[in-house]
């Protein structure tokens, strides 16, 4: 019988070996959420001041080893491996100080491997990462921190620094709804057919930095025959970085590089990165407007120019909804005269065009003239000749007749 109970428990030890640690449900607010793609010797900079790295990737099944670093150092037992069904977790342990009292856990981190993207030299996986709020770190940075709270179909909750959040094409049948995020009007994240309980997250990459702009539980909605609601838990905001177009602007006239009196001018302007609207300005009033621009080289040419410093502003709006803007200014001088000094080189395409074309007429001119004096010339001689011949042929008959 004795045997028995060290069968039972040999078995109960091996069910315990064989089942995965139970996951500590997080105890507060989540700030950040995102399902990417990572290779190995991926550092990612994320909140409150940690660093998680993916130092390996398994090839075979995409499992991950990482590891988490608070200020370049390696936290307690904060490395780890990851997989699909068992992720990395990292929970940050408080001792009581009381004998009394219990020890206090924090989930901090979960990272779960989803799925094997590369193998190989580029070995890559997709993993999703959820980090929640350390208790013992600030939060200053954050602008709206774990609210609760709803906005109706087709209207928009007002957030902070020009973000807005709305709800649409709510299916109640489905349990799916369309959350869209905007910065300024412009839409900078949509998620369509989230369910209860999924994470619409926002985030930049600056700087090498994760930075979560914007993170929200959606919890549930409701509809009826007069309300169509979205709910939402866990509410947080960030300051968001704005990140500066670069943007070069020259300025030229059509006959030159010098803006005359009466001309017009030429405003080229060149993007480094894509925009999602450009707006120029000439003396505050707006002259050009473009959406969707991709990197690269415009113009644009302005009406005719009175004489006097003019000022000359492009607006952009980033792809992430930032405004940025850049300004210069240039002087549009008086009419050019006979006693300007123009070099060759500043005489427009278009110009030496013309000045060819006259100076080929004006060669074609004098070509014909010479040729009209030639011809001229020409039938002078002959008459000259002809007389000559006769009054020779006049004394040859005297003198032999």
């Amino acid at each position: 019988m004795k045997y028995i109970y060290f069968v039972l428990l040999a078995i109960f030890v091996m069910l315990f070996a064989a089942t995965p640690a139970a996951s500590l449900d997080p105890s507060e607010p989540i700030i950040h959420y995102s399902d990417s793609v990572a290779e190995r010797d991926t550092k990612l900079s994320l909140a409150q001041g940690y660093t998680l790295e993916i130092v390996d990737i398994n090839e075979d099944n995409g499992d991950v080893w990482v590891e988490i670093r608070h200020n370049g150092k390696i936290v307690e037992d904060g490395e780890g491996s990851g997989k699909e069904n068992d992720p990395f977790e990292y929970i940050l342990t408080i001792e009581a100080e009381d004998n009394d009292d219990e020890d206090e856990e924090y989930l901090i981190f979960r990272v779960t491997p989803k799925e094997l993207v590369t193998s190989g030299t580029d070995t890559a996986t997709k993993i999703r990462i959820e980090q929640f709020r350390d208790p013992t770190r600030d939060i200053k940075d954050f602008l709206i921190y774990d609210q609760s709270d709803s906005v109706n179909i087709g209207e928009e909750m007002d957030l902070e620094e020009g973000y807005t959040l709305s709800a649409s094409d709510l299916d109640v049948d489905e349990e799916t709804i369309t959350v869209t995020l905007k910065k300024n009007d412009h839409v900078v994240k949509e998620v369509k057919e989230m369910e209860p309980g999924d994470i619409f997250s926002y985030y930049k990459n600056v700087d090498g930095e994760i930075r979560t702009i914007f993170i929200a539980n959606v919890y549930d909605f409701f509809e009826s025959s007069e309300s169509h609601i979205l709910f939402l838990k866990e509410i947080s905001q960030r300051e968001d970085v704005e990140v500066e177009s670069n943007v070069e602007i020259s300025i030229q006239g059509l006959s030159g590089n010098v803006v005359r009196e009466g001309e017009k001018a030429i405003i080229s302007y060149e993007l480094g990165n894509d925009a999602a609207k450009v707006t120029i300005s000439l003396d505050e009033d707006s002259i050009d407007v473009r959406n969707d621009v991709d990197a690269g080289t415009y113009q644009t040419i302005t009406e005719e120019l009175d004489k006097g410093t003019h000022e000359v502003m492009i607006e952009t709006v980033s792809t992430d909804g930032s405004i940025s803007s850049k300004e210069t200014s240039f002087t549009v001088d008086g009419e050019s005269s006979t006693e300007d000094n123009v070099s060759e080189e500043e005489i427009s395409v278009p110009d030496q065009v013309d000045d060819i074309i006259q100076n080929t007429e004006n060669t074609s001119s004098e070509f014909s003239d010479s040729v009209e004096d030639v011809t001229k010339s020409t039938a002078f001689t002959y008459i000259v000749v002809a007389f000559l011949l006769a009054l020779t042929a006049f004394f040859f008959k005297r003198e032999f007749s």
